[in-house]
This record gives C-alpha cells, structure tokens and sequence, in this order.
C-alpha cells in the first residue's frame, strides 16, 4: 500500500461572499490520509469547503468540513471507530475511505479561478 498524492482547483462563480464552486476528483478505493488546502491570496474569510466521498451505490460520506476560513493548512480527517454493537470506540480513529470520488465544494466565497487548489494524499 502506498501513498498518492493528487492536485485539484476549485474555480467558483458568483457574487462576492456567496460565489460557489464544485470539483470532483476521481479516486481508486482509498483511505483519505490528509489534505493541504491552498488557497487563492483573494479568497475571503467567509468561505467554508466540505470534502465528501462520493458516487457509486453507497451513500455520501462528509469527511471534513472548514467553515469560514480561507487560510492555507494541513488537515488530517479522521472517523470516529465503532465496536461490534454500532457504539462508538472513545479515542479510536481510523482514516475514511474514498469509495469512489472526492468532491470539494466552496461556498460564501468570491468568484476566483482558482478560489482553491487541494493536495490529496490517499492510500491505495
């Protein structure tokens, strides 16, 4: 097993603090080892991004969710782990698993090409 990294931008489109953008980054079955959010010197305090596995016959999985920032930074998502009984495991985390896709969606941003670039690092 070794570890991928990979780059996608985000553009976004609208009215300045509220533009929104989408982009999909097509994975293999992978965990999400961490992510390196890089964005544009322009984009405003205000704008929130979510990264949420996506596609295939399973349900959506949110995996990290940064509100109102627009600061460059490192980020290590991580799941809480469940036992035998569907109850939680306190302290036990484990990375999530892409299953199909990767979307990174922008919102309350300015209108910016790119308002983001993301570096992701899977485990194939």
């Amino acid at each position: 097993m070794g570890i991928e990294k990979h780059k996608i931008a985000v553009a976004t489109t609208g009215s300045a603090g509220s533009a929104t953008g989408t982009a999909v980054l097509a994975l293999p079955a992978s965990e999400l080892v961490a992510v390196f959010l890089d964005f544009n010197a322009s984009a405003p305090s205000t704008t929130d991004t979510t990264l949420k596995a996506i596609g295939g016959d399973l349900a959506d999985i949110t995996v990290l969710t940064v509100t109102n920032s627009a600061t460059d930074g490192w980020y290590f998502p991580g799941e809480q782990m469940d036992d035998n009984a569907a109850a939680a495991i306190t302290g036990a985390y484990q990375h999530p698993l892409i299953h199909q896709n990767l979307s990174i969606d922008l919102a309350q941003a300015d209108a910016l090409s790119p308002c983001l670039t993301a570096y992701v690092f899977v485990r194939v």
